[in-house]
């Protein structure tokens, strides 16, 4: 069985994670929110290595109605069924999600088999 580098398990344990870059989407309204991880994605599409970026959102707060993370859950998943997005997994506080998106150079390889 492989063994896990330590950089790999803090982003299993911690709340940053390992990621590269950080989407605050705090304080932000909806619209705003999924235009910002459009224009993110779509920046994605040209580059060659991939990219692991932190989604931080508003906490849900007691009695505070709907938060971002349902709509912008919603929207990653689609972005991930369209091959946008490789991985994606909420932090455990709750307040964000990890996602990592392949680079141009993923699919060169898979055009190269």
């Amino acid at each position: 069985m492989a063994e896990l580098t330590e950089r790999e398990v803090r982003g299993l344990f911690s709340d940053a994670g390992p990621a590269e870059y950080e989407l605050d989407l705090t304080g932000v309204d909806e619209v705003h929110a999924r235009t910002a991880i459009s224009r993110m994605v779509e920046r994605q599409r040209f580059r060659e290595d991939p990219r692991s970026v932190i989604i931080r959102l508003d906490p849900a707060r007691a009695g505070g109605g709907e938060t971002l993370f349902q709509p912008v859950g919603r929207q990653l998943l689609d972005l991930m069924k369209r091959g946008c997005v490789s991985r994606c997994r909420p932090l455990p506080s709750a307040d964000g999600f990890f996602v990592e998106m392949p680079g141009r150079g993923a699919e060169d390889e898979e055009e190269s088999l």
